[in-house]
Formats: structure tokens, sequence, C-alpha cells
């Protein structure tokens, strides 16, 4: 047991200090109703992000050689709102885990890290194993300013975390919060129609020049 989680740690603390080097083709958003995010993961990987989703999972990720339910690496994407209960992310992550608990009471904290996401954001790693059933989790928490993201990998073996943990590592990283659509109103037909007098145009002018950067 002890030999176990001492290899559960190193190996965990190799795999994500590791240089990215896992090649991701594929890219895809993902909408929520708070925004939307991108996600890039590897070729060999399928993503599921519409259709056939268990309840309140906004994407799940699997090997191609298997069927979601016979997987043994799962990754999964959540959005959380953020409450008046689990505003911080330590409260939510110390809520969450304690929720977990609940459900499999013999669930032991790992380790955990801290990986920066592309559009640099932190995101909080938190590892778990559970013994003797031999399943291994890793749980991405990163904090929007509506809610919480959380990405999380679930496996039903020390070897199947192992090999899985590159892709968990690099999907987290790869995390890019989407520019929402502009939503800005056109101008009532009276007024397009109407030419425009020299000084107003230049006083709009100076105003659209003023960006405002978008926060999640």
């Amino acid at each position: 047991m002890v030999r176990k989680f001492f290899v559960f740690i190193m190996a965990t603390l190799l795999f994500l200090s590791l240089s990215s080097n896992v090649h991701c083709q594929y890219n895809i958003m993902i909408k929520s109703k708070f925004f939307s995010f991108n996600l890039n993961y590897p070729y060999d990987w399928h993503c599921e992000s519409e259709y056939g989703l268990p309840k309140n999972i906004q994407a799940v990720l699997s090997p191609q050689n298997f069927l979601m339910d016979s997987s043994p690496a799962t990754i999964f994407v959540r959005v959380i709102p953020r409450t008046t209960q689990n505003f911080s992310l330590k409260e939510f992550i110390n809520n969450d885990f304690l929720n977990v608990k609940k459900r499999r009471p013999k669930i032991q904290y790992g380790t955990d890290f801290i990986l920066s996401t592309k559009d640099h954001k932190n995101a909080q790693v938190k590892t778990y194993f559970e013994e003797p059933q031999g399943l291994y989790d890793a749980i991405a928490y990163i904090p929007e300013k509506k809610a919480f993201v959380i990405i999380i990998l679930q496996t039903t073996s020390q070897k199947a975390y192992l090999r899985a943990l590159p892709t968990f590592r690099n999907i987290v990283m790869s995390y890019q919060c989407a520019l929402p659509q502009d939503k800005s109103t056109p101008l009532p037909p009276k007024m397009n129609l109407k030419k425009p007098k020299k000084k107003k145009a230049k006083r709009k002018t100076r105003h659209q020049k003023q960006s405002t950067s978008f926060t999640c």
C-alpha cells in the first residue's frame, strides 16, 4: 500500500512537470450558460460535448478504442456556478471533496499542483486514489468570474492513470476562455439614413477606440 502510494505521487510529479509534448490535433469550443471556452485534445481521443451526456457534464473525453462506459480512463468537463457558499476557490474545492467523500468514503488525498492555462490562468490540480478498488483521479479547478471549470480524470488502475495523465495535463493547459459575441445593437433606421455631422462622427470614432478587456 505504501509502495503504491509512493509510486502514485512520484509518477504524478514526473508527468505533470514534463514539458508539453503531446500533439493536440483537435480543438473544441465548449459552451455553457455562463461563457464558452476552448480545449485541445489528441487525435486518438474522442470528445462528446452535445449528445448523451450525464447530468451537469459539458463534455466527456475518452480514448477512441473504448466506449465511455468501458474506458479505463475518462475525462469529464464541468462548469459549476459560484454561490455564496462556495464563492472562493478554496471553499469550492473543500466542499467538492466533502461531497465526493460521502459517495466514496475510502478515497484518499494524493498531492496537488498548479498548471498554467493557455490564457494564463492558474489551474489548481489535486490528485486522489482509492484502494483496494484501484481508482486514481486527478481534478483541475479553473476559477472564472461567474463559475468554476472542473476537468476530471478518472481511471480504473494506476497503469491507466499514468498513461492518461499527460493527455489530461495538456487538455488543462490548452484551456482558453472564448470572447463573447458582439451584442451591440444597430442604429435605428432613421439615424442610419441620415448623414452624421463631422463633429459627431469624430466623437463616435474616439468612443469606439476605447476597448475593454473581457473577463469570463
